[in-house]
């Protein structure tokens, strides 16, 4: 073994100094590892509130306001997207029938409860925020209708917890614990390196990569629903024994610099077996910062958003759209 190994290199080395390419790593097959919940019920997961008992003091303080927990929220009665519907006179009925808000910095969409359990209506007008340039405005306002099937459709899958792709429903609003760190086991209190992502252990990063993939992933879709999102994911979890991705590179070199940055990581982890960088190695969850990214060792993957001299505090413009979420 050490023998061919040592042969490897110098062939390479070889190769190297000629001048020719190296050969290229065979692409691992994303699906060849772990199990799934494919088709299976939604488990009897512990919730959010259960967790937040032991976590009031660490957790807690930052949760209601993070941005995972917020991605469906009550509609504040003074918050700009609903002022928006309500001085618009032809939009004034739908006002006074919106519940809840879907999205944030680029689109905001307004929901109400259906009548059928774990169901939401979206409304087919949508609102953008104001930036230094362009006022904020009203979209689609032709025809406004309440849509009982888009949410359930398209957005509950990264919008909601407990999501059942067959029946169409869900158990809770916005991204509980669960969603991230799977059905945990009660022990884990005693032993807290028995929950997926403690501190207290390391996991692999294709295992980090599928919990956060099931999301941010946007270009994929599930091979038994169609949908695009996971049929049923649970995190720990392979999320790429059923949600399929186009890992071409002119694929992924044709998406917006932020959805270009999360494929080509995800690439490197489930097809190349990297393992040094996941997006926990720049992102923390809870506290809602990316300032970890600052210390990481410079490559390829940073010129989607930097330039390739000067400091990382300087960032490309550029924006973001997805066809998979509508802006």
């Amino acid at each position: 073994m050490a023998v061919a190994t040592a042969a490897g290199l110098l062939l390479g080395g070889v190769r190297m100094l000629r001048g020719e390419s190296p050969q290229p790593r065979q692409a691992l097959n994303p699906a060849a590892w772990g199990s799934d919940h494919v088709g299976k019920p939604v488990p009897e997961y512990v919730t959010g509130d259960e967790c937040l008992f032991c976590h009031r003091a660490d957790v807690g303080p930052a949760w209601t306001k993070n941005r995972h927990q917020r991605t469906v929220r009550e509609a504040e009665t003074d918050s700009a997207p609903l002022a928006a519907l309500k001085n618009e006179l032809s939009l004034q009925p739908f006002a006074g029938e919106v519940k809840l808000l879907l999205g944030g910095k680029r689109q905001v969409r307004y929901l109400k409860p259906a009548k059928g359990y774990g169901k939401l209506e979206l409304l087919s007008v949508a609102w953008t925020p104001g930036t230094p340039t362009q006022a904020s405005k009203l979209l689609s306002l032709d025809q406004p209708h309440w849509d009982p099937q888009k949410f359930n459709d398209a957005c509950a899958g990264c919008h909601a917890t407990g999501v059942d792709s067959k029946n169409r429903t869900f158990s809770s609003l916005s991204l509980d614990c669960y969603v991230c760190h799977g059905d945990a086991s009660l022990a884990h209190s005693k032993d807290p390196s028995l929950m997926l992502l403690a501190k207290q252990r390391r996991d692999p990063a294709r295992m980090v990569i599928s919990v956060c993939a099931q999301c941010h992933a946007r270009t994929g879709h599930s091979g038994s629903t169609g949908l695009p999102f996971s049929n049923n994911f649970v995190a720990g979890d392979n999320l790429f024994r059923d949600f399929q991705v186009d890992w071409s590179p002119a694929r992924i070199a044709a998406l917006n610099p932020a959805d270009r940055h999360v494929l080509e990581n995800v690439r490197a982890v489930v097809l190349g077996g990297k393992e040094d960088v996941t997006c926990l190695t720049c992102h923390d969850v809870h506290k809602q910062s990316s300032l970890k990214h600052h210390r990481v060792a410079p490559g390829e993957i940073c010129l989607n958003c930097h330039d390739s001299t000067g400091s990382k505090k300087v960032r490309k413009s550029y924006e973001v759209h997805s066809a998979t979420c509508g802006y």
